[in-house]
């Protein structure tokens, strides 16, 4: 039993190994291996996946992906997951993440980390943290069975029922929403949705993305859009993995938004099962008014379920305003890097929510 390491450039084949078939669980999904195969950031060289077995049997595993720090072009990586065995990976944690710092060539950072995650890291005494990072959920239809679907697929019979009382409270619920449709739309910029980012967008990304950590260029929206991380799946999972990873419905949508013609806002949404979230965006603060009402009524035209955001500006409105939300609760999250690229992270301090893989899932 040793640790290994798969490199970028060996990832398409690994997924068609003999040993990958015969791993359980698995420690990369064929989509993630696909994904990062393609990273525009990434040599061939540098690590994506560090595992331990015992035969075919997977006792945990730490994921790489590399990216660059923006204006900076320095390479840096981010851990996408972490995972060891409850019981037979015991002690396994600590030494696959000091395995990654050191592959990383200790310039590793965590976009999204939980304050129990946090804990762990604090003791290998390799990192820096942020103060916590507040978001906001906010439920914007009833989907209970959903809800009960997730957690009890042996009871599936009983979805059904569960599924008409959300039709009923959503159609009672119905013209609260409409209320809020009909007052964004006033107040809403002119939304264009992008395929891909053009030179307009791309300038206006640079313009207003000088205090982000990693680098965001049109290829890494191509890539963001074109590789998702999912497996979209009505069935049974394909196999085992130790992470959530399949799902009836994914998207990626970009948009611009504007006023007279003129550029004032480039946004990102995704859509996972009915959850929206917008790994990444950009505008001038002075539009946070219309930016805002420009989002909610993209979101309430596409029938969402709920939405997740992190942005600070976005998240302040929204807690000092009424919002379309039946119900809303506070998110936390910390940021962490390693300690040898903590002056780059705090001249560029900005992490989007995208920046690690919620961009991807």
């Amino acid at each position: 039993m040793k640790i290994k390491e798969i490199k970028v450039g060996g990832l398409a084949s690994f997924i068609e190994s003999e040993e990958y078939k015969q791993l359980n669980p698995k420690p990369v999904t064929e989509e993630r291996a696909i994904s990062q195969f393609n990273n525009p950031n990434a040599d061939i060289g540098h690590t994506a996946l560090i595992y331990v077995a015992n035969g075919p049997e997977l006792l945990g595993f730490a994921g790489l992906l590399p990216r660059k720090i923006n204006r900076a072009g320095i390479p840096v990586f981010s851990n996408t997951c972490w995972w060891a065995h409850p019981q037979k990976g015991k002690g396994l944690a600590v030494p696959l993440i000091l395995k990654a710092i050191e592959e990383s060539g200790s310039s590793l950072y965590l976009a999204e980390s939980t304050p129990g995650l946090k804990s762990i890291l604090e003791k290998t005494d390799k990192f820096e943290f942020s103060e916590p990072i507040e978001g906001i959920r906010g439920f914007i239809r009833f989907y209970f069975a959903d809800i009960f679907l997730n957690r009890f697929k042996q009871l599936k019979y009983l979805s059904g029922i569960i599924g008409l009382g959300d039709v009923v409270l959503n159609f009672l619920t119905a013209p609260f929403r409409f209320y809020f449709q009909k007052k964004f739309e006033k107040g809403s910029f002119e939304v264009e949705s992008l395929d891909t980012i053009g030179r307009e967008a791309e300038e206006f990304i640079n313009r207003y993305s000088g205090m982000d950590f990693i680098k965001k260029g049109p290829e890494d929206f191509e890539w963001f859009k074109k590789f998702p991380w999912l497996t979209v799946h009505t069935g049974e999972k394909p196999y085992d993995y130790p992470f959530s990873h399949v799902v009836k419905r994914f998207g990626l949508e970009y948009f611009v938004l504007r006023k007279e013609g003129v550029l004032k806002a480039f946004v990102a949404i995704s859509n996972r099962d009915n959850l929206a979230r917008i790994p990444y965006i950009y505008f001038d603060k002075e539009d946070i008014l219309n930016v805002v009402q420009s989002i909610m009524s993209i979101i309430l035209k596409r029938r969402y379920n709920s939405l997740v955001v992190f942005h600070p500006g976005i998240v302040e409105y929204m807690e000092a305003n009424r919002m379309p939300f039946l119900y809303r609760k506070k998110e936390i999250k910390f940021t962490g890097v390693t300690k040898s690229i903590y002056k780059y992270f705090m001249a560029k301090p900005y992490l989007q929510d995208g920046d690690g893989d919620v961009v991807f899932t």
